[in-house]
């Protein structure tokens, strides 16, 4: 997998975006509640279902290649004001990369934030990627690092 330098796109990506106060702290709130409610395990699994159904609502158009693949995730990301992603495919895996995604407000968690967010996405990457011809058995896992502040999910049969 090569490293690839998103700083500067991000940047461009936050310039051109207004803040929308109030749904961070919302969701924010909304997220920790699950988290501090359920065991680990299962807040996992009720925010990637969210995810999951959030894709369902958004259904993407069907893709011949990887980059009408990620030219439609772009687009309903914007959207949704929620970054964009790049995706790097090899012969083995996919890798997803989420670039700008929201941030937390000032005074809320960060780290919470983030996971909450990723487990939202990899929910929602995956039932994209399954209606897509994707197969069930094939997971795709958010990756517990950050690439410059990215989130990387890896879609590959056998993690």
């Amino acid at each position: 997998m090569q490293d690839t330098n998103y700083a500067s796109q991000q940047l461009d990506y936050y310039r051109q975006r207004q803040s929308r106060p109030g749904w961070q702290d919302l969701l924010q709130i909304l997220f920790s509640g699950i988290l501090s409610t359920a065991d680990d395990e299962d807040g996992r699994q009720f925010l990637n279902m969210m995810g999951s159904n959030l894709a369902k609502q958004h259904p993407l158009p069907p893709a011949r290649t990887v980059g009408e693949l990620e030219d439609a995730l772009n687009d309903l990301l914007t959207e949704f004001d929620w970054g964009f992603v790049k995706i790097e495919p090899t012969e083995q895996e996919l890798t997803l990369v989420h670039c700008a995604w929201p941030a937390a407000s000032p005074h809320n968690d960060d780290t919470h934030w983030r996971y909450a967010l990723a487990t939202v996405l990899e929910g929602a990457y995956s039932e994209w990627l399954q209606a897509q011809g994707g197969k069930n058995h094939v997971p795709l896992r958010w990756q517990n690092h950050d690439r410059e502040g990215s989130l990387v999910f890896r879609y590959k049969n056998g993690l």
